[in-house]
């Protein structure tokens, strides 16, 4: 049984509360620091961090108050802390391999780019009459689209056209065969950030339940009877094999199973390998038991900074 005494804001660690974007910034700068040196742009990642913060909560130009729960500023900054660690991962395990180790300019990027892939669910200025979880089949593009002209006026300007490696958090997008060998590991990475902040997260089968249903319902693939998720307690009875036979497949066939580096960052045994597996078998042993009271994470959503 999981305990539900835990903090449920903090990463895997549970060393960092993913509600401080402060916090989420010092535990980034931390790990790129010590890989690459003081000199990797602090800076930028402070003022990208900042301008995160303000796009949630509706006070970045052109941009609504974010509006989806699960999707929400927790998330982002959870991604992104997620991502360095794969990054730093990374060049452990490239010291000897064959891999190619990711440069200071990508490994900034790449942070930024997993801190803002869901920038595409905020929904613009006239955009009022929406739902944010309607963007949810284009808000890859308009991430992309975002990231590229956010980019363009930073020091990463001559990167701002690899803003389009957010596609790959569509999880029916592939990596174009021409990528360049660096761009395609720190895709997968990106990928795998993405997911493993989802599934490690503590709340995560309450969030199922409570906010990606709802997410879900806005683009007509739950709330009815004949649709894929009719009910909440459909959506977890089907989240298992989805994670088997789904998630990890991808995983290991487009991201070339990244998620190991996460193994180098920590020296070992991974936080993150073991809260999705507490998370997947909390949820088989209440759906062997049909007892959904097991439930008992009550999930927020997070859009000011704490």
């Amino acid at each position: 049984m999981l305990d539900t005494s835990r903090n449920t804001q903090t990463d895997p660690t549970e060393k960092v509360d993913l509600t401080d974007p402060a916090a989420v910034l010092k535990a980034i700068d931390a790990i790129l620091r010590a890989r690459y040196g003081a000199d990797y742009g602090l800076p930028l990642l402070e003022s990208a961090t900042a301008d995160l913060a303000r796009a949630f909560r509706g006070d970045y130009p052109g941009l609504l108050r974010c509006d989806t729960h699960y999707h929400d500023l927790r998330h982002a900054l959870d991604s992104g802390l997620a991502m360095a660690r794969l990054i730093d991962g990374q060049a452990l395990a490239s010291a000897d391999a064959a891999e190619k180790y990711i440069d200071t300019e990508h490994a900034l990027l790449g942070v930024l780019l997993a801190l803002y892939h869901d920038i595409g669910l905020l929904r613009r200025t006239g955009e009022e009459h929406l739902e944010g979880a309607s963007l949810t089949p284009v808000h890859e593009a308009r991430g992309t689209e975002f990231m590229r002209d956010y980019l363009s006026r930073t020091p990463l300007a001559h990167l701002a056209e690899k803003a389009e490696l957010i596609m790959v958090t569509r999880l029916v997008w592939h990596m174009p065969p021409g990528l360049p060998p660096r761009d395609r590991v720190l895709a997968s990475m990106l990928g795998s950030a993405d997911i493993m902040s989802q599934l490690a997260d503590r709340a995560y089968l309450e969030k199922c339940r409570d906010f990606l249903f709802i997410e879900f319902s806005a683009i007509g693939l739950a709330g009815a009877p004949g649709l894929p998720y009719p009910d909440p307690q459909t959506l977890l009875e089907k989240t298992p094999a989805f994670y088997t036979d789904f998630l990890r497949n991808r995983m290991h066939t487009e991201y070339n199973d990244a998620d190991r580096y996460t193994r180098f960052h920590f020296g070992g045994s991974c936080p993150y390998e073991a809260s999705i597996t507490r998370n997947i078998d909390h949820l088989s042993t209440l759906l062997k038991n049909n007892d959904f009271s097991l439930l008992r994470r009550v999930p927020r959503k997070v859009v000011d900074a704490s």
